[in-house]
């Protein structure tokens, strides 16, 4: 099943500039390659059904090529290949002591995906002065192929203090179950549909030559087949509508060779009853050295999410709605993480570091009477180099 790699979709947020801070027409041409590698911590042996406890591992390589088109056009492009073995919850539930417990699928997943990007933009200068841009995404692997396109843009006021940014995105994904004799649920999946449209809008304002501000709002309704047919009992609505808000802050401060502290929130709430609340702050320190340049990158994030209605660790009646899936429980997670990265001429190196750690302990505040031992640890280490043709 498709795996999103959110984590490592964060890291390269981190570094991005507020849209209002607007960038002339890109004239360099790059080529990149990256490797990471994602290692989710075991399941404890005491709280599993079976002997299996060691949980998904995956390898990513990302190969990037960016460069000028015709006249004010940009390319982007990333090819990613990924490799995942390990095994996945299956079902928690309550055993006859009142604990829960968990039953793991067994390590018999092995799995390749290559997912293609191409995100052509266009750059505006003279009477209008913003961007249009693109996307065009392919994902195939073992289980699941997925096609999105979708089109963003950026409209530059007030002498580029104040931009308007707007993105659509479609995606339409088909299912096809591995071993599909093992259950029910993965003969009814295959060959089913899951479709998606998100929609987002916002505003950057510069306030100073220190201070950059950003809010916006999101919408993304998915509909199809959402249950997940890898897991036991797991029966969830075919529709599902998703709002978000979120504000970016961006102070600039004359420290070393220059520094920037970011304050991100983000607000979640959907109509399966989920509501979730994101904090995140990173301190990006540039330091200089003749013709080095160096950047140091500390991080902290703070989640927290209620449960869905239809979460739940007994049996549901028949024809009800019911999942116990933890990605769907109440819990609080904090992500830790450190990026460092280092140029010289036409030559770019980085590397970082993540460390998540989740539980339903974490909320802080309205602690859930059931345990979720199946939600996950994981740690993130990447590496990449980039050089400039041009």
């Amino acid at each position: 099943m498709k795996k999103t790699m959110n984590s490592l979709a964060a890291l390269a947020a981190a570094a991005a500039p507020l849209a209002g801070q607007a960038e002339p027409v890109p004239t360099e041409q790059a080529v990149s390659y990256r490797f990471s590698q994602y290692q989710e911590a075991d399941i404890p042996e005491s709280r599993t059904f079976s002997d299996e406890t060691a949980r998904y591992s995956i390898d990513i390589h990302q190969l990037g090529y960016r460069r000028p088109l015709v006249g004010q056009w940009y390319l982007n492009s990333e090819l990613q290949y990924e490799t995942m073995s390990g095994a996945s919850p299956m079902q928690t539930y309550k055993n006859s002591e009142g604990q829960s417990a968990v039953l793991m699928s067994g390590a018999s997943i092995d799995e390749r995906r290559i997912d293609l990007k191409l995100a052509p933009t266009r750059y505006f200068e003279d009477s209008v002065d913003g961007t249009l841009g693109g996307l065009l995404a392919i994902s195939t692997e073992n289980d699941y192929d997925s096609v999105a396109v979708g089109a963003e843009g950026s409209l530059n006021l007030m002498n580029k203090h104040t931009t308007l940014m707007g993105s659509l995105t479609l995606s339409y994904d088909v299912l096809a179950p591995t071993d599909e004799f093992l259950s029910e649920a993965r003969r009814r999946a295959d060959g089913r549909v899951k479709r998606s449209v998100s929609l987002y809008e916002g505003v950057s304002q510069v306030i100073n030559k220190n201070l950059a501000l950003q809010i916006g709002a999101g919408f993304t309704r998915l509909s199809g087949y959402l249950s997940d047919p890898y897991k036991l009992d797991d029966h969830r609505p075919g529709e599902r509508s998703q709002y978000l808000i979120d504000a970016r802050a961006r102070h600039y401060f004359a420290v070393g060779g220059g520094a920037a502290l970011h304050l991100d929130y983000r607000f979640y709430t959907d109509s399966w009853g989920i509501y979730s609340n994101t904090l995140e702050t990173r301190w990006a320190q540039a330091l200089n050295a003749g013709r080095f340049s160096f950047k140091l990158t500390p991080s902290l994030r703070y989640y927290r999410q209620t449960q869905a209605r239809f979460y739940r660790l007994t049996p549901a009646e028949a024809g009800e709605y019911s999942s116990s899936d933890y990605r769907l429980s109440s819990y609080g997670a904090f992500n830790v993480g450190l990026a460092a990265s280092a140029g010289y001429g036409r030559w770019h190196i980085s590397g970082d570091i993540q460390q998540y750690m989740s539980s339903e302990d974490m909320m802080l505040l309205q602690t859930p009477d059931d345990e979720a031992p199946a939600l996950v640890d994981y740690s993130i280490v990447s590496l990449g180099i980039e050089y400039k043709t041009l």
